[in-house]
């Protein structure tokens, strides 16, 4: 079985179009989203729409649980970042909601063997992240009751692949933005017959999603955005700070 697998979307349309267009020419049987569909990217909306409409596997992320929360479905913790994320859900449908409230915390599947379970940030928590150069110890307490052969995780948009004990752990990285410093899109494709991995990276039309920030007077500074998405660093400016980039609200 080939599973593309793909992450952290953050309504950026043009690249989620362009991953869409490359993983429809892999063919493969499944496709899984692992969240944070429409956050801090201009076309939210058509985002998750088009993942919706897709009808696959998907989980929440971190930022989706924000945005369900500024829609009303519980508190945000921030709130100088809650003028941002209501930039977003004014601009989202209420089946948008709906769909973003039915998401799972985790999928799983059984293919040729063996158990694939798919999550956001870690096995326990949707705003965690499991890295590389983490310890054995770390990883070991992150995935203890996880009872999978391969977990498959997003939130850090960095692609890795590497294993812990029986436990093979990759991250697709990002489609949205990324923070590698390589601005192309990423996804991963599983193929569980051959018990491997693959990365790619997609190009997409960087120019086109800037267009649509500035058409839509984007929250976060169109400029200040192209040039994140540009240099595959999204810069962790505090919200506090953030008014002498963005002028907003």
């Amino acid at each position: 079985m080939k599973i593309a697998v793909f992450s952290d979307t953050h309504g950026n349309i043009t690249a989620l179009e362009a991953v869409l267009r490359h993983i429809d020419a892999q063919n493969p049987d499944t496709l899984v989203c692992l969240g944070d569909i429409a956050y801090k990217g201009p076309a939210p909306s058509a985002c998750v729409r088009a993942v919706r409409e897709l009808a696959i596997p998907c989980v929440y992320g971190n930022t989706d649980e924000y945005l369900l929360a500024a829609a009303g479905f519980g508190t945000h913790p921030n709130v100088q970042e809650l003028p941002y994320l209501r930039w977003h859900t004014s601009r989202m449908d209420p089946a948008d909601i709906e769909y973003l409230r039915a998401l799972p915390f985790e999928y799983r599947l059984e293919a040729d063997g063996q158990t694939f379970l798919f999550v956001h940030g870690t096995p326990q928590h949707c705003n965690a992240a499991i890295m590389p150069n983490d310890s054995a110890a770390k990883i070991g307490e992150q995935i203890a009751d996880a009872r999978a052969d391969w977990i498959i995780m997003g939130h850090i948009h960095t692609p890795f692949l590497f294993r812990h004990g029986n436990t093979v752990l990759a991250n697709a990285g990002a489609v949205g933005f990324s923070l590698d410093g390589d601005w192309r899109a990423s996804y991963l494709m599983l193929d569980t017959a051959a018990r491997s991995v693959s990365f790619h990276r997609v190009e997409y039309d960087l120019e086109r999603i800037v267009s649509i920030a500035k058409n839509s007077r984007f929250c976060f500074s169109p400029e200040w955005y192209r040039d994140a998405l540009a240099k595959g660093w999204w810069e962790p400016v505090p919200y506090g700070q953030r008014s002498a980039i963005d002028q907003f609200p």
